[in-house]
């Protein structure tokens, strides 16, 4: 159990990340002086953070569809596009939010990419670390209580080019229920990827549904 001095701080920074991210985000959004001559909008700083307030930051902001911590567009590429994601954990090689604009799907996603190299071991390494670091992760709620990440750790093996670990928060809270952490080990043109994907994930029976 966390001691309730260091709980309380995790709790505090998670949530003013978010808040801070949010209100940055709002005022540039809100100011007409931030549109340049060509409608690009100036910069949102990107915020590189403590890896579980970063976490804890995307999810709390997944109610919003990701809104606040989606920076400037990326790439456009068919259904969907790729943004500048406005909070990064340290030691990414990149964090992004992935935004699909389909008939069947609007939702938002985010993506970190953690680790790219030929070398197995320590991709999982790597892999492993991330999964104990996601299981401290968490969101809370208005009423102060506080949600958990919690899965089902996915050993890795050399022989097998694709692992995931994928974690849930424990929780009846509709807004959350769907949401998924999936934690992968990949194997991708000659090297090992190692990335975290945070999202709503839509159910089975409700694809396709209008």
């Amino acid at each position: 159990m966390k001691p309730l001095f260091t709980l309380t701080v995790a709790v505090a920074a998670s949530s003013s990340c978010l808040a801070q991210v949010q209100a940055d985000s709002t005022a540039v959004r809100a100011d007409p002086t931030a549109v340049r001559a060509d409608s690009v909008l100036h910069p949102i700083p990107v915020r590189v953070v403590q890896f579980v307030d970063a976490i804890d930051a995307v999810l709390g902001d997944l109610p919003n569809n990701l809104r606040y911590v989606t920076g400037e567009l990326l790439l456009a590429e068919g259904e969907t596009d790729s943004y500048v994601s406005l909070v990064e954990v340290p030691g990414a090689k990149n964090c992004i939010v992935m935004r699909y604009h389909s008939v069947e799907d609007t939702m938002a996603s985010w993506q970190a990419k953690m680790f790219s190299g030929g070398d197995f071991g320590v991709a999982s390494r790597t892999y492993q670390q991330l999964f104990q670091q996601l299981k401290v992760c968490s969101v809370r709620m208005p009423d102060g209580s506080i949600y958990y990440l919690e899965g089902t750790w996915e050993p890795a093996r050399e022989g097998v080019r694709f692992t995931t670990s994928t974690l849930k928060l424990r929780t009846d809270d509709q807004r959350f229920r769907d949401v998924e952490v999936e934690l992968e080990l990949v194997y991708q043109l000659a090297d090992w990827a190692v990335n975290i994907n945070i999202m709503t994930k839509k159910p089975d029976n409700a694809i396709g549904l209008k």
